[in-house]
């Protein structure tokens, strides 16, 4: 049955949803396009005093920039409409995205990405929200399953198409980020700001009144600290597989881009069976927790190539269980009136991790001696995870049972 959420006023159906997920994936591309390019804008920005420093600011900027304004952008939806500040985000993106193909300073391209990252913080905000808005119930995990779970084929796709239009020249890939311009316009006629919260925005008599409007932290305060983990352990294998799977023989770089290519599929796998399980979040997020932490001990204890995929096919679908979960866990506690600013929040908390894996990984590699056994630390910080998440899970479980009768 097509959603018709309560405060749109408006039937919201297939259209909606894949415009929202696919305008979200987005982001994915910001990273994921340029990652086969960047040797070749080292080469050809050699003169660059800072070039090394630079380069690794391409690819790394857009996701702090991300953590640093998704709530000030949640913030502004909110104020201006969610779908209003969706549109200023998608166009800015086509423009700065596209940018570096006519740039001719490193420090430029550092700059433009950087503004690529404030209007992904932008899309990725505004697009959460209005799927929170727009449905709800199985529908909305549906749209947010594809939403997190088509984000690691996706990478796969540009990570291969940005490496063949590099071929000829490291400027073709961004003209890629040209699709904001296909996306412009459907999300033009295929969105609508709420009704209640345009009634919110047109009653509100004067910005003083908005500015002193309070949020509650205290619904979404545990869940943007569960996120900010979680998103350090889902990124562990994405950054960290090709040094795993080298430790343990492998040389081949096309071989370690086909096991990455595995682990992004049993991610978007994770998201799948999020949508297939019908329990409540503290069981999904006992199961991802769980698969996590074996799929960790797998890879840390294994000693060959083999045994290590192994364990990350296991741990690649409980880390792609856990960001739908999640998104969803904080749409749920979020009212209209500060949905987009509490989805900025959560964005915020989940790319901030994204941004702090790396670092942990190293200082855990520096403090341990080995790749392995930082993450054999990672297991046994999920594993603590996934016990604390039993009694929350027995007492949701009981809670159903006395409302069932």
């Amino acid at each position: 049955m097509t959603s018709q959420s309560l405060s749109t006023h408006r039937q919201a159906g297939a259209a909606q949803g894949w415009m929202l997920a696919s305008t979200s994936w987005l982001a994915v591309i910001a990273t994921s396009l340029i990652t086969p390019v960047l040797p070749k804008i080292t080469a050809y920005f050699a003169a660059d005093p800072h070039v090394a420093l630079k380069v690794s600011l391409v690819s790394t900027i857009p996701a702090l920039l991300v953590a640093l304004c998704a709530w000030p952008a949640g913030l502004l939806a909110d104020r201006l409409g969610v779908r209003l500040v969706l549109l200023i985000g998608v166009g800015a993106y086509g423009f700065l995205g596209c940018a570096p193909m006519v740039l001719n300073s490193l420090t430029g391209v550092v700059v433009s990405r950087a503004s690529v990252g404030i209007a992904e913080a932008i899309i990725m905000t505004c697009a959460t929200a209005l799927i929170g808005d727009y449905f709800h119930g199985e529908e909305r995990d549906r749209w947010l399953a594809l939403q997190t779970g088509g984000a690691p084929l996706i990478a796969i796709v540009m990570v291969l198409v940005g490496g063949v239009l590099g071929n000829s020249n490291w400027r073709f890939p961004f003209g890629v980020y040209g699709m904001a311009f296909v996306v412009f316009p459907l999300a033009l006629f295929k969105t609508w700001e709420p009704v209640e919260h345009k009634r919110i925005i047109e009653t509100r008599t004067d910005q003083t009144e908005a500015d002193t409007e309070k949020f509650n932290w205290n619904p979404i305060f545990l869940i943007c600290l569960l996120s900010f983990f979680a998103s350090t352990s889902f990124y562990v294998i994405i950054v960290q597989l090709g040094f795993i799977l080298t430790e343990r023989g492998m040389t081949s770089g096309s071989s370690i881009g086909l096991m990455m290519a595995i682990a992004s599929i049993c991610m978007a796998l994770g998201a799948l069976l999020f949508k297939m399980l019908r329990m409540p979040v503290p069981g999904k997020l006992l199961i991802s927790f769980t698969l996590s932490a074996i799929g960790f001990f797998v890879i840390a204890l294994s000693h060959s190539v083999l045994i290590a995929m192994v364990g990350t096919v296991i741990n690649g679908i409980g880390a792609g269980m856990i960001l739908p979960t999640l998104t969803v866990w904080t749409l749920s506690k979020l009212t209209l009136e500060v949905r987009a600013r509490g989805a900025g929040i959560w964005q915020a908390s989940f790319f901030l991790g994204q941004f702090a894996s790396p670092l942990i990984i190293l200082g855990l590699k520096n403090m341990f001696g080995s790749e392995s056994n930082a993450i054999l630390t990672y297991a046994v910080f999920m594993t603590v995870s996934a016990a604390a998440t039993v009694p929350f899970y027995l007492r949701s479980g009981s809670l159903q049972l006395v409302e069932a009768e």
